[in-house]
């Protein structure tokens, strides 16, 4: 009698519980089904108070001049160019990417059989000018680059020079740019920091070539919290200009033009040619990361490491050689 009166028990639980998880599944459905009609019965209420769309904002109109210069077996044989063409492939999708919501075009600043353009991706090619300068020094191309940026000046609005090795990942590149420009004056160019990256490690080359760096001994400049400065090595390997500065450097008579300013003629075109009528700024030591390109190569963190530097970055903790655990074998 006990036996069956706790079997009767059993399967009076069993049915109960079997009835609760019923219930509870059949409400769970009514509660989904709610909630999807009453979002359903919110889509006409959200169509009539959507607002409406703002017209579309004008594309800005740039102007991109590479300067590239391969040497002569290397454009003919794309094996042997094989490291210079996926360098410049990787600057030009850079720019493909963080200009995507510009009219661009990119020009390509060359020599005869002194380049690698034919090697390059199709959908880079149609997209790409590129132009031949007979004649001239390969090491004063980008000052033929210069010229060409001078003579679109009624035609675009922001125009860029820069080499075939700097890589702009940043789709809110020419945004700073721009709202640099409209707090400073005409005179004033916004550089972006250069950096390699190697074994980890994010180093600004341009910072770190100089055993002290001086900053601020001139004058700085904040917006909202973003510093800049003017530093001993403002050396990016490009530059933006807004057509209101071409126009004013172009008032200068540009006499700084083919002269070996600092370092080389590379560099005197690239930016040293630039101080003779502008203030050279870059983002302060605070604020490293916010105007930035990569260098493709990674030559200059082998020469100067700097290892402790204030401009040699990564966002792990590495550990003391002392300090690290004796490497753990595979298990067989």
């Amino acid at each position: 009698m006990a036996t069956q009166q706790r079997t009767f028990k059993r399967a009076v639980a069993h049915t109960i519980f079997f009835v609760y998880a019923l219930v509870k599944n059949f409400l769970q459905a009514v509660q989904r089904k709610c909630k999807l009609m009453m979002f359903y019965q919110r889509r006409p209420l959200i169509a009539f108070l959507d607002e409406p769309i703002a017209p579309s904002i004008a594309r800005p109109r740039v102007l991109v001049n590479i300067s590239h210069i391969a040497p002569v077996e290397e454009a003919q044989n794309p094996q042997k160019a094989a490291y210079r063409i996926d360098r410049l492939r990787r600057t030009i999708d850079g720019l493909l990417t963080s200009f995507s919501h510009c009219n661009l075009t990119i020009n390509v600043s060359s020599l005869p059989h002194r380049n690698v353009v034919q090697y390059l991706p199709a959908y880079q090619r149609q997209c790409i000018h590129l132009k031949l300068e007979p004649g001239c020094d390969p090491l004063y191309v980008g000052f033929r680059v210069q010229d060409e940026l001078v003579d679109c000046v009624n035609q675009f609005d922001w125009f860029v020079f820069i080499e075939d090795d700097i890589l702009i990942n940043d789709g809110s590149f020419l945004d700073k740019i721009a709202a640099f420009h409209r707090h400073a004056t005409v005179q004033d160019v916004l550089l972006p920091n250069r950096y390699e990256f190697l074994d980890g490690t994010k180093r600004y080359i341009d910072l770190t070539i100089e055993s002290e760096m001086a900053w601020n001994r001139l004058s700085a400049f904040q917006l909202g919290s973003v510093k800049f400065a003017e530093c001993m090595n403002p050396h990016s390997g490009m530059y933006c200009l807004s057509q209101a500065q071409i126009k004013y450097w172009a008032r200068s008579k540009r006499i700084w033009k083919n002269q070996i300013v600092m370092v080389g003629p590379l560099e005197s075109a690239a930016t040293f040619c630039l101080l003779e009528c502008f203030n050279l700024y870059k983002p302060h030591p605070n604020n490293l990361h916010y105007l930035e390109v990569q260098h493709y190569d990674t030559k200059y963190s082998k020469l100067y490491p700097e290892p402790h530097s204030p401009y040699t970055l990564t966002p792990v903790r590495i550990k003391a050689r002392e300090a690290r655990q004796p490497d753990l074998q595979p298990t067989v």
